[in-house]
C-alpha cells in the first residue's frame, strides 16, 4: 500500500505544481534571509574576537592630566600588568575631517595590516581602512597633514578602534569625518610637539591625550589599576565598557539572536499554511480515504503519506535557502554592510555547523510537527463518517441571518465557513506586517534621530578642555561634563552627565539645586521608558561608583545620552573646585591662545553629520525587510485565497447553475474575503506596530540612541491601501480561477 500512495506524490505535485513551487520558494526564500543574517552575523562574531585576541586587545584603558612617571608607570608592571602608551593628537584636515595620530604600537592593540606595511621612518603613515575608503586613499597616495606630506605605507585597523567614533559617546560612525594613523615614535614626538601649544587655526584638532592600555596578566584584575591611578585619571575603561572594541561582535550578537527567532516563527508560518492545503486536500479526497480505511488501510500509513511531501517540500526549501544564504547575495552581502561600517580586517569565512542543521532540519522538522497535529485530527474520523464526506459545520455558521440581502447573508456564511482558512490569512498577514514593521520602524527611528538631533542642538562648537580658564572667554557658556554609564538590556551604554546654569542658553533644562535629582534628555528617557519621579542609576567607570537620581523633568535633548545638573551642585558632588568646567560652548568659533587648549571639539555640523549616518547604514536593511514582507503577504494572501476557492469550488459549480453572472459570482465569494482582509489589516497594522515598538529597545540595546518612533499620521492609511492593493492584485489573478470553475463540477461532485 505504501508503494503504491508514493505513486500518487509525482501526480499530486503535477496536479498543482504552481502551489508546491511557490511554497518552496517561500521556505527557502525565509531560510536564505535568515541565513544570511546569522551567517553574517556568525562571521563577524567570531572574526572580530579571533582578530582581537591575535592582536592583544587590551583589557582596558585610562586617560591621565600628566604623563605618569617612570615610577609610576614600573609600580603598575610591578602589579603584574602590561602597560602601554597609546598618546594621541587629533589633528584636522583641509576637507574638514580629523585624523587621531598615534605611535605605532608593540604590544597592546596590535595593527591588522590590510594592505602595505607599518610607517618605519618619518614621513610615512598607515590609515585606517574606512577613512581610506571614504576618501579614496590607496597604498602609495601622498597625505598632507600640517603643511607636510606623508606617504601612505599601509592601510589597517586596530582592536580599540573595531567602532572607529572619535568620541565614547558617539551615537555612530562616520569615518568620513574620523579616523585614525599610525606613525613612528620619533614621527609621533614630531606632530604632538608641534600641537602643543599652537593655535587650533593652525590645524590642531586638540591637545594631546595621554591614554594608556593596559593588559592584566598574573592574576591581576582592573581594581589593580583602578587603585593605583585613581588620582590620576580623568577617565578609566574596560574593554567590556568600551564602545569601541569588539563593537561588530556586540552589534551582530542581536542579529544572530532575532534572526533565529524569526526563523523558526516564518517556518511555522509556512507549515501552517501548508497544513491547510492538506486539510483540503483530505477533505477532496475523503470518501477514497474512508474506502481506503474499510479495506484495511493503517491511519499511520495514509498519516505518512500525507505528511511526506509537506516535510519534502519544507526539506528542500530549506536546503536551498541554505544554499542561497551562504551564497555571494547572501551572507557575503550581508558581511559587506558590516565592513562597510566596522574598522575590522577581512575575515575568513566560516559556515557554521549549527547553522547548516538549523537550515536542513528546521523546516522539515517543524512541517512534520504541525501537519501531524492538524492532519491526525482529520483522519481520525470513521470510514463511514468519511465515505460520506461528512462535515463538521462550524457553529456560527448556524446562526439566523434574520435580516440583509441574500449577497450580504451568503457573504457572512461563506466567511464563517472558512473562518479556518481566514485565521491563516490573519496570521499571515500579521507575520509578515511584523517583518514590514521591523523595517519601516528602523527607516522612521534613523530619520527622527538625524531630525530631533539637528533640532535639539543650540549651540555652533562644543570645547572640551583640560585646562580651563579662570575667566570665561566672551560669548562662551561653561559647562561641567562627567561622564558616566548606564547598563541595561545586558550592555553598557555611556551617559554624559552636562553640569549647566540655571539659564542656560544653549539647554532648555533649569535642573533645581539639588544634588539627588536630574533633568534628563529625551533620548534617554524613550529608550528606557524614563518618566517623572523614577529613579536613575548611573555608574562612575573610572572609580566604580554608584549614583542614584531622581528624574525632576524630561527636556528636548537627543544627541546621545545626556542628563542635566545644576553646575554648582555637580562640583560638590564630584568634588570639583569652585569656578571649575571642562566645557565650553559657544555660538562661533573660539579664538584661543596657547594658555587655552582644548583636546576634543565638536560642532553642530558634526553632529548632523553623525546622525545623518544611520540612515544611510541602515537602508540596505531597511530594503530587504520591505520587500521580503511584501513577497511574503503576497504568496501567503493568494495561496490562502486560493484554497477557499478550491473549497467552494462545487457551491460556485451550482450558483453558476441557477443563472448567476461571472461578476455576480465573483461578488459572493471574494467580497467576504475582501472584508476578512480588510478587517485583518486595521487590526495587524496597529498591533504589529505596538509589538515592534515594545521590542525595538531590546534589539537596538547596544545603541546610544532614543526610541522617536512616531508614525506620522499618513503612514497608517498608506500602509492599509498598499495591504489592499496587494490583495486585489491577487485577487485579479485568482479572479480567472473562478472564471474556470464549471458547472460540471455538481456533476463530479454526486455521489
Amino acid at each position: 500500500m505504501n508503494r503504491i500512495l508514493k505513486k500518487r506524490l509525482p501526480r499530486e505535485i503535477k496536479k498543482h505544481f504552481w502551489r508546491w513551487l511557490a511554497l518552496f520558494l517561500m521556505t527557502a526564500l525565509g531560510m536564505a534571509v535568515v541565513v544570511s543574517v546569522v551567517g553574517g552575523a556568525e562571521n563577524m562574531i567570531r572574526g572580530s574576537r579571533t582578530c582581537a585576541e591575535e592582536n592583544q586587545v587590551e583589557d582596558g584603558e585610562f586617560t591621565t592630566i600628566q604623563p605618569l612617571t617612570k615610577e609610576q608607570e614600573g609600580h603598575l608592571r610591578q602589579q603584574g600588568v602590561i602597560l602601554e602608551q597609546k598618546f594621541s593628537t587629533d589633528i584636522k584636515q583641509e576637507d574638514g575631517s580629523a585624523l587621531r595620530f598615534m605611535s605605532n604600537r608593540a604590544e597592546i592593540n596590535l595593527i591588522a595590516v590590510d594592505e602595505g606595511r607599518t610607517a618605519e621612518k618619518r614621513g610615512e603613515v598607515l590609515l585606517e581602512k574606512r577613512y581610506c575608503e571614504e576618501h579614496d586613499y590607496a597604498v602609495g597616495d601622498r597625505i598632507r597633514v600640517l603643511g607636510r606630506e606623508f606617504e601612505i605605507v599601509g592601510i589597517g585597523s586596530s582592536p580599540d578602534y573595531d567602532l572607529p567614533v572619535r568620541n565614547f559617546s558617539d551615537m555612530s560612525a562616520e569615518s568620513f569625518s574620523f579616523g585614525t594613523a599610525f606613525v613612528t615614535a620619533g614621527q609621533y614626538e614630531d606632530l604632538s610637539g608641534e600641537v602643543n601649544g599652537t593655535m587650533p587655526e593652525n590645524g590642531i584638532q586638540g591637545g594631546e591625550s595621554y591614554t594608556y592600555a593596559y593588559i592584566l596578566s598574573g592574576g591581576a584584575i582592573h581594581d589593580v589599576v583602578k587603585d593605583e591611578v585613581k588620582n590620576l585619571t580623568t577617565a578609566f575603561t574596560t574593554a567590556e565598557d568600551n564602545p569601541r572594541i569588539l563593537a561588530a561582535a556586540g552589534d551582530m550578537v542581536l542579529n544572530r539572536t532575532v534572526g533565529l527567532l524569526a526563523g523558526g516563527v516564518v517556518i511555522a508560518l509556512f507549515a501552517y499554511i501548508i497544513s491547510v492545503f492538506i486539510i483540503h486536500q483530505i477533505n477532496r479526497e475523503a470518501s477514497v480515504i474512508g474506502t481506503l480505511y474499510a479495506l484495511g488501510v493503517k491511519k499511520r500509513n495514509l498519516l505518512r503519506h500525507y505528511i511526506t511531501l509537506p516535510a519534502a517540500i519544507s526539506l528542500l526549501g530549506g536546503v536551498s535557502g541554505l544554499v542561497l544564504g551562504f551564497s555571494e547575495i547572501g551572507m557575503v552581502w550581508q558581511m559587506k554592510e558590516a565592513y562597510g561600517y566596522f574598522s575590522v580586517p577581512a575575515f575568513d569565512r566560516i559556515y557554521p555547523a549549527y547553522l547548516i542543521i538549523y537550515g536542513v532540519l528546521l523546516p522539515p522538522v517543524i512541517s512534520v510537527l504541525i501537519n501531524f497535529l492538524v492532519i491526525n485530527r482529520q483522519l481520525s474520523r470513521t470510514a463511514l463518517s468519511l465515505i460520506r464526506n461528512e462535515r463538521k459545520t462550524v457553529g456560527l455558521c448556524k446562526m439566523n441571518l434574520k435580516s440583509g440581502s441574500f449577497t450580504r447573508n451568503f457573504c457572512i456564511r461563506q466567511m464563517l465557513r472558512e473562518l479556518r482558512t481566514s485565521v491563516g490569512v490573519a496570521v499571515g498577514m500579521f507575520v509578515s506586517m511584523m517583518i514590514f514593521m521591523l523595517g519601516l520602524n528602523c527607516l522612521v527611528l534613523c530619520r527622527n534621530v538625524g531630525i530631533d538631533s539637528r533640532n535639539s542642538v543650540k549651540f555652533e562648537y562644543m570645547y572640551t578642555g583640560k585646562f580651563p580658564e579662570e575667566s570665561i572667554p566672551e560669548g562662551g557658556e561653561a559647562c561641567l561634563l562627567q561622564p558616566l554609564s548606564i547598563t541595561k538590556f545586558g550592555y553598557t551604554l555611556d551617559v554624559s552627565l552636562m553640569g549647566i546654569t540655571e539659564n542656560s542658553r544653549f539647554f532648555d533644562a533649569r535642573p533645581a539645586d539639588s544634588k539627588n535629582s536630574i533633568i534628563i534628555g529625551s533620548s534617554l528617557a524613550t529608550k528606557y521608558g524614563l518618566a517623572k519621579g523614577d529613579i536613575l542609576v548611573l555608574y562612575d567607570k573610572a572609580g566604580s561608583q554608584e549614583y542614584k537620581f531622581t528624574v525632576e523633568g524630561i527636556c528636548d535633548y537627543s544627541v546621545g545620552f545626556t542628563a542635566f545638573m545644576e553646575i554648582g551642585c555637580m562640583r560638590e558632588l564630584f568634588g570639583k573646585s569652585d569656578g571649575e568646567y571642562n566645557v565650553l560652548l559657544t555660538e562661533r568659533a573660539l579664538e584661543t591662545d596657547e594658555n587655552c587648549l582644548y583636546y576634543s571639539t565638536t560642532t553642530r555640523s558634526d553632529i548632523e553629520r553623525s546622525s545623518a549616518v544611520f540612515v544611510e547604514m541602515m537602508a540596505p536593511m531597511v530594503r530587504m525587510l520591505l520587500t521580503v514582507s511584501v513577497i511574503v503577504f503576497f504568496v501567503v494572501m493568494y495561496l490562502m485565497t486560493g484554497v477557499m476557492i478550491d473549497r467552494a469550488g462545487f457551491g460556485i459549480s451550482l450558483v453558476k447553475i441557477f443563472g448567476f453572472r461571472q461578476k455576480e459570482v465573483r461578488t459572493l465569494y471574494l467580497r467576504g474575503i475582501t472584508i476578512t482582509v480588510a478587517a485583518g489589516a486595521a487590526l495587524c497594522i496597529p498591533l504589529s506596530k505596538a509589538a515592534t515598538d515594545a521590542i525595538y529597545p531590546w534589539a537596538v540595546a547596544n545603541v546610544a540612541c532614543g526610541m522617536n518612533l512616531h508614525f506620522r499620521w499618513y503612514y497608517y492609511p498608506l500602509i492599509f491601501a498598499g495591504v489592499m492593493g496587494i490583495y486585489f492584485l491577487s485577487g485579479a489573478l485568482l479572479s480567472r480561477k473562478i472564471n474556470r470553475i464549471t458547472p460540471t463540477e455538481v456533476l463530479k461532485a454526486r455521489e
